[in-house]
């Protein structure tokens, strides 16, 4: 049985394309106009991302979206019909945060399936805040840390 949070995600998929993360290991490289844009928190964009991502967590997305606000980022709010993949952990997330970019004109926005997760799965390059390249190996046991005891369901 779906949790809530599934169910919203699965719903979200009726609207929202995903994208592989070799098809998009592909398409960076043939498509310079594109947007890499990922809505982790800070410390997981730090620690890794794809080279280029546009950082923008998705607390500040809506505002970072559209004009005349603090949060405001101009390549994005000019970007209505540009092509954007947005990326999370796992895929979840970026599909609810796609929905959520649909929903506010932007017309070409997909998400990563799987997210950082799958990308790093198919040993595609990361980078850190410093730019270097992050240890594939390292990055797999972070990204798959098992939930802690107490925030399991009783």
């Amino acid at each position: 049985m779906m949790d809530g949070y599934q169910q919203l995600v699965q719903q979200a998929l009726e609207n929202v394309n995903e994208v592989l993360p070799w098809d998009l290991e592909e398409e960076i490289k043939n498509n310079q106009n594109l947007i890499l844009l990922d809505i982790r928190e800070p410390y997981e964009f730090q620690m890794m991302h794809i080279r280029n991502s546009l950082h923008v967590p998705r607390g500040i997305l809506e505002g970072a979206c559209v004009w005349n606000y603090d949060d405001t980022i101009a390549k994005l709010a000019s970007a209505r019909d540009q092509n954007i993949v947005l990326i999370c952990r796992s895929g979840n997330r970026s599909v609810l945060a796609a929905q959520t970019m649909q929903l506010m004109g932007f017309e070409n926005v997909r998400s990563l399936k799987m997210g950082i997760k799958g990308w790093n799965d198919n040993d595609i390059e990361m980078i850190d805040e410093k730019q270097n390249i992050v240890d594939i190996d390292k990055a797999d046991k972070w990204l798959n840390t098992a939930v802690s005891a107490e925030k399991l369901a009783p």
